[in-house]
């Protein structure tokens, strides 16, 4: 129980001091903020990095109830998965010094922190895939959950860079979902065509 508490008080530092972007924080700070030793942080953690990626899990985790709140009245699959994803990148560069230390650490992510990388994009896709599918997502709906979280990365990724914005992410995930839906709805189609004929 005391391993678990001093890990949620690293994450809970780190996401504190990275609401003022990604160089406020750092690893002595951090482990003064949670009140334990440079060394205890790095049994948790391999690098700043990796703690900042899971920090961006526990953001998501906090964001996540909310965001199907979000979505709730919306019936077509792919409004809610679209919606779903504009409440995360609006949510999260809300606080944009924030959105840019969480992101910047995700994206550029080392092998110590691929674990942690890894539970983020489960969690974003598994988020995506349940906006379409409410709670019980089906194959299709978890792939292009997967998919919709690879696309939203990268857009990320231009939003930390500065080469685009939250409208220009908007629209490439719009554009994106589109193509989707239009697919999905091309092959229904077409099996209804199959089952008639």
């Amino acid at each position: 129980m005391v391993r678990v508490d001093r890990r949620e008080r690293i994450v809970a530092a780190a996401l504190h001091l990275a609401t003022d972007g990604y160089d406020a924080v750092h690893i002595r700070t951090v482990a003064g903020l949670a009140d334990v030793a440079p060394s205890t942080v790095y049994q948790y953690f391999s690098s700043k990095d990796d703690v900042l990626v899971a920090c961006l899990l526990q953001w998501l985790s906090t964001c996540e109830p909310h965001a199907h709140a979000a979505v709730d009245g919306l019936e077509d699959p792919y409004h809610r998965l679209l919606q779903l994803a504009d409440f995360v990148t609006a949510r999260l560069w809300a606080q944009p010094a924030l959105a840019d230390a969480l992101t910047r650490a995700y994206l550029c992510a080392d092998s110590g922190a691929a674990t942690n990388a890894d539970l983020v994009r489960n969690s974003l896709s598994r988020m995506l895939a349940a906006a379409m599918g409410r709670d019980q997502p089906t194959l299709g709906q978890r792939q292009i959950g997967e998919l919709v979280a690879d696309i939203l990365s990268s857009t990320l990724l231009a939003l930390v860079q500065q080469r685009s914005t939250t409208a220009d992410s908007r629209i490439r995930l719009r554009r994106t979902i589109a193509v989707l839906s239009r697919h999905d709805a091309g092959r229904c189609l077409a099996a209804s065509g199959s089952a008639a004929g």
